[in-house]
């Protein structure tokens, strides 16, 4: 039997439980792992996985990760804001890419070497061998940020024999593509290959000013030498470049506030008509580009020994990469171009030794060394259209407030606001008598004033350095030649420094609404002292927010409703004295707090983030494999996953109080069977799995931005179950499911609540206001408690494909391929938005495509569809950004492509 430790530790990926996804095979293909090509079916291996093969991918047209969804379905990729905002997820498992403190937590490898950020591993695959997706956690043999599994990407070596590849597609919205690869011997003992990519294409999201969106423009190149200094040593030497300069990606409006509708049109700016999926056109001024440039260069050492290979991959990486982003999604100028500048520098070193898999006991350690220096800059402030647009928005809720006060219809409440305060500041008010709140003075007006392009996030810069260690080791103890028991373990430590500046000037966020109801005055003749006014001014004069509640209680009672004027005289509220800090606090009290959705950007300075953490931990699993037979076997393991802590690397930390996070750990159960009958025409593995998640870091978004924190705990179950069929010779038919029985919140006291929902409902009565909430961060607002509460996850994803090939006289062949994708619903949002936009009904993708070609495959023709009934989804969606009202944004997932793709190998 082989083992699973040693084959993981020969190829630096794990070996995998689950099926070729691809190409028609009564018997798995034997997966080469070393230059000795140690052999291990994938039967013969206890963890659950999906495997898609180089032929697969070319078949399915699968051009980068965010497709390979479509034949795996326990994962997902996503593409948010941005080509590079990519979040991988896998059984409901995943982290959000917004923020680049926040590593992922299914890692990403290729070709051994780990990508720090999913960004770094979006552009077009090349050359591909295999694919390995890998679930649950798997800290023990792949290391750091990986409990919830591993993406890995194994390309194809140098060979000595000389052969070449090469195609070009062309296809719908103007997309086209060329890519080959050439490889050969340089001499008898050293071997390259090249490979190339262009791709590119128009968009399929149109701007109104004639621009495309979601785009593609990228392309990427790639040479490897192989060189065999003896028989005993194999050196891999692999250098990339690859570069992408995208204008992706768009979320049109799917549904529109009336109170931003109105403001938006009556300022000039384009109301494209809202689309529950999204749509396929936007209004925009500004730009959605991506320009990311990476490169890198390994080096993989193998050294066979009399008993065990020594093995050794280094690398160092580059990461370049430049947003400009028009975050609020119009065309007025409401935030301003959102700039990011995120660049870092990786180095990576593992050294392995392995046992020869042929003793009583096999065994294998290692140690592995990780830095990473990561630069970030953001600067997102307010527009030149914010202030307007912030007055018009809000004119209609503070009309009878202008009103009553004699201003100019359609004064808003930036400017009302403004009035009270430079009404209070010229009569002195706190001069003499102290203000109700404490505060040593009221808030001055700016002389640009409250909401202008000099405020918001004018800059943030982070220099984040990580230097981690950990030393791991898999031992197995083949008890009998059916049952083997495997124990691994890894201790991993890590520290982690910040140095941070910050220039966030917002003055309308500075300052408590709850403490301004205490203080501001009516400054009027007739609600000022007319004695005492020309001693102490202002502070003579009636408290302005108890002076409006008793003119509106008045003004009701005189129509017959005393209903308002009999509350505030029991809760002694006059005219004469100010609020009390709770009435202040109540929104039925205080018609300020309404303002509080012009504060977008809170105090915070440079020394609100941690400068340095320490971070160790000690993961491990436990796996128990018997074959059955030699067509059936199964598995029991329990493993840990470990993800360490670090800090948040945005200024919206202030909204949560949270500027550092903690370690994410994660704990599985799995047991498996894998088997195979019809003399092996019918393979097929399943597995039930048990997954909590501790300390969940989790990136919510609160209105302009994310903010990055813990959650208590998530628990997610379910079945996995993947097949493949060859009922005859020329027909494969293939299928796999991941069905979810629970995903849940386990504990998350301090949840974001949604931006609208019904104030009656038990689900969200904690974010009604007057329910606020203190976290342990010491930050007072409105948070949901989601303990026990679902996720919103998909509960079934499903795939299905069938592949008939036909021969075609002499030397040719023809295959025709159908495949269907099913996606339960789902939600967009960690509050859980509760209004049908922001969720995502089920739904099902279809692809297909017919090739005919030389049968020893020296060229072939491919007339391929994906979504060929162009249904239409969401990939996902946020609340609007720079707006007062409740507004909501969707990403809309691909439209119908087709095309035609011409091969030829050699």
């Amino acid at each position: 039997m082989k083992l699973f430790s040693k084959a993981v530790a020969m190829g630096t990926t794990a070996i995998l439980s689950g099926l070729f996804a691809g190409s028609a095979m009564a018997q798995v293909d034997v997966i080469t792992v070393t230059s000795q090509k140690r052999e291990q079916t994938l039967q013969d291996t206890p963890v659950s996985v999906a495997v898609v093969t180089g032929e697969q991918l070319e078949q399915s047209q699968i051009r980068d990760a965010a497709d390979l969804q479509t034949l795996v379905p326990a994962l997902r990729v996503s593409e948010f804001a941005t080509s590079t905002n990519t979040e991988f997820n896998l059984r409901g498992i995943g982290t959000s890419s917004f923020n680049p403190g926040l590593e992922p937590s299914v890692g990403v490898f290729i070709d051994g070497v780990y990508r720090p950020r999913s960004g770094s591993a979006i552009n077009d695959l090349m050359s591909v061998e295999r694919i390995e997706v890998i679930r649950g956690p798997q800290s023990t043999i792949f290391g750091r940020n990986t409990p919830a599994g591993v993406v890995s990407v194994i390309t194809m070596a140098p060979d000595f024999d000389f052969n070449y590849a090469g195609e070009v597609t062309v296809g719908n919205y103007g997309m086209r593509q060329t890519r080959g690869t050439v490889t050969g011997p340089l001499s008898d003992n050293m071997a390259f290959r090249l490979d190339g990519n262009i791709h590119q294409n128009d968009g399929y999201i149109d701007v109104v000013d004639g621009r495309e969106a979601n785009n593609r423009d990228r392309m990427s190149f790639r040479g490897q030498l192989l060189f065999n200094p003896s028989d005993n040593t194999e050196v891999r030497i692999i250098a990339d470049w690859g570069q992408l300069d995208e204008n992706c990606c768009a979320a049109p409006f799917a549904f529109y506030d009336p109170i931003d509708l109105g403001a938006l049109v009556g300022l000039g700016g384009t109301a494209v008509p809202a689309d529950v999926n999204g749509g396929d056109t936007i209004a925009i001024d500004g730009d959605l580009n991506t320009d990311l440039t990476t490169q890198g260069i390994s080096a993989q050492i193998e050294h066979d020994f009399d008993g065990f290979t020594f093995t050794s991959i280094t690398a160092y990486r580059q990461y370049d990469e430049d947003q400009i982003f028009d975050a609020d999604f119009s065309d007025l100028d409401l935030i301003s171009l959102r700039s990011i500048q995120n660049q870092y520098d990786s180095f990576t070193q593992e050294f392995r030794v392995t046992s020869t898999g042929d003793n009583a006991v096999d065994w294998m350690f290692g140690g592995f060394y990780y830095n990473n220096e990561l630069s970030y800059d953001n600067s997102t402030p307010y527009g030149a259209d914010a202030r307007t647009f912030f007055d018009a928005a809000s004119a209609g809720s503070v009309a009878d407030l202008v009103a009553s006060f004699g201003l100019p219809a359609g004064t808003g409440g930036v400017s009302l606001l403004e009035i009270f305060l430079d009404m209070n500041q010229a009569a002195g008010v706190g001069g003499f008598v102290p203000l109700a709140s404490g505060n040593g003075a009221l808030p001055t007006t700016p002389a640009e004033g409250f909401i202008s392009t000099q405020h918001g996030l004018i800059s943030e810069s982070y220099q984040y350095d990580t230097t981690a260690w950990s030393a791991f080791g898999t031992v197995d103890w083949h008890l009998t030649d059916q049952f083997t028991v495997t124990i691994g373990g890894r201790y991993s430590d890590e520290d982690k420094e910040m140095v941070t500046a910050i220039n966030q000037p917002d003055p309308m966020s500075a300052f408590s609404f709850v403490d301004l109801a205490q203080d501001l005055r009516l400054v009027t003749p007739g609600t000022c002292d007319p004695g005492l006014f020309g001693v102490i001014g202002g502070d003579a004069c009636a408290y302005l927010i108890p002076s409006i509640l008793f003119g509106q209680a008045q003004a009701e009672a005189i129509g017959g409703d005393p209903t308002l004027l009999n509350t505030l005289l029991a809760l002694g509220i006059s005219p004469t004295s100010p609020l009390t800090a709770a009435q202040a606090a109540n929104p039925a009290l205080n018609p300020l707090l309404g303002f509080t959705a012009f504060q977008n950007f809170p105090p915070v300075n440079a020394g609100n983030f941690p400068t340095s953490r320490n971070d160790s931990n000690f993961s491990g699993n436990i796996i128990l494999s018997y074959d059955v037979s030699d067509t059936f076997n199964v598995y029991a393991s329990y493993a840990t996953g470990y993800k360490p802590g670090g800090f948040n690397v945005s200024t919206n930390a202030a909204f949560t109080g949270v500027f550092e996070f903690e370690e994410e750990t994660a704990e599985n159960i799995e047991f498996g069977a894998k088997g195979s009958f019809d003399d092996g025409r019918f393979v097929y593995a399943a597995a039930y799995f048990r997954q909590e998640v501790t300390d969940f870091q989790t990136n919510n978004f609160v209105g302009n931005g994310f903010a990055l924190e813990n959650a208590g705990s998530i628990e997610v179950s379910g079945i996995e179950f993947e097949g493949q069929w060859a009922p005859t010779d020329n027909l494969l038919i293939t299928g796999g499911f991941t069905y979810l029985f629970e995903s849940k919140y386990g504990e998350y006291l301090y949840a974001p609540c949604p931006d609208s929902f019904d104030a009656t409902d038990p689900d969200f009565a904690l974010c009604v206001p007057g329910a606020e909430r203190t976290n342990g961060a010491g930050v007072t607002a409105l948070f949901n408690d989601l303990s026990g509460r679902d996720r919103g996850n998909s509960e079934f994803l499903g795939a299905l494909t069938a592949t008939y090939t036909h021969q075609l006289g002499e030397g040719m062949e023809m295959s025709w391929r159908g495949e269907m994708n099913h996606v339960s619903e789902f939600g967009h949002t960690t509050s859980q938005d509760p209004r049908p936009f922001a969720n995502q009904d089920a739904f099902q993708l279809y692809n297909a495509s017919v090739t005919l070609g030389a049968d020893d495959g020296a060229w072939a023709v491919q007339l391929w569809g994906r979504n060929i009934f162009d249904e239409n989804y969401t990939k996902g969606g946020f609340p609007s950004v720079g707006y007062l009202g409740t507004s909501y944004n969707a990403y809309p997932g691909d439209p119908q492509t087709y095309g035609i793709t011409l091969r030829v190998r050699g």
